[in-house]
């Protein structure tokens, strides 16, 4: 009878080995644990006409259902300045 030796799980690993970015990442420049995506999508982007049409119209829906005035001129000031950006696009 051979006795096995017993090895310690590492609970995480357990875990998270099936997961996305699980596993050696040979390519630094694809995978960062930091900030996930080094090469990739860095968040900053500029946002469409109807992008911004569409935030328009959700803050005023937000801004009538509000009940706290600090919230309401935060939404007033949003919503100013997406007009603002919007004054010299053509429709």
């Amino acid at each position: 009878m051979k006795i096995k030796k017993i090895s310690k799980v590492n609970p995480v690993a357990k875990y998270s080995r099936n997961k996305s970015g699980a596993g050696y990442h040979k390519d630094k420049t694809k995978y960062n644990r930091k900030n996930k995506m080094c090469g990739g999508f860095t968040g900053e982007h500029e946002e469409t006409v109807a992008q911004k049409l569409d935030r328009l119209v959700l803050l005023e829906k937000m801004q009538e259902n509000c009940n706290s005035p600090s919230l309401w001129f935060s939404y007033e000031e949003e919503i100013i300045q997406i007009k603002e950006d919007l004054q010299d696009v053509d429709f």
